[in-house]
């Protein structure tokens, strides 16, 4: 049983690094995409930086249509750049909508530290990042390209 459980595994990572397909056990789709840092994102870090002061910042009632219409603020966290507050103990909801930037947040944004250009993510969880640094400067350059994000 062992052998055939880690012979399926095997070929799952090979599926999931390539092209994508289905799982044969949930039938869910499954790939690695590889994110790339870009100017939406860094907008969005910029804004959450100068609103938090330090606090938790509840995006989805106090950020500007453009920040929350562009979805992006969130992939922020596979950089390590911002963090989520856990919802209250007895909430029903999944998700506070509370963010505030991270130490290296901060540094990013005030251009004294380099990240991973890219990130490679899969069932929302880092799997890599790529060798590639870039400064806050240079993320002006990198627009979203969604045709980008599915063909790698």
């Amino acid at each position: 049983m062992f052998e055939f459980k880690s012979k399926v595994r095997k070929e799952w990572e090979k599926t999931i690094h390539s092209e994508g397909g289905f799982c044969p056990v949930c039938d869910r789709w499954g790939k690695v995409y590889k994110r790339k840092l870009n100017v939406t994102m860094v907008r969005s870090l910029i804004w959450l930086t100068k609103e938090s002061e330090g606090a938790w910042v509840d995006v989805p009632n106090k950020a500007p249509r453009s920040v929350v219409s562009s979805n992006q603020l969130s992939s922020l966290k596979w950089w390590g750049l911002i963090e989520r507050q856990e919802p209250e103990p007895n909430s029903k909801k999944k998700f506070s909508g509370f963010w505030k930037p991270t130490q290296l947040g901060l540094d990013f944004v005030a251009n004294n530290v380099l990240v991973p250009l890219a990130v490679y993510t899969y069932n929302d969880q880092v799997e890599a990042f790529s060798n590639d640094r870039v400064s806050i400067v240079e993320c002006f350059k990198e627009h979203f390209d969604y045709k980008d994000i599915m063909k790698n």
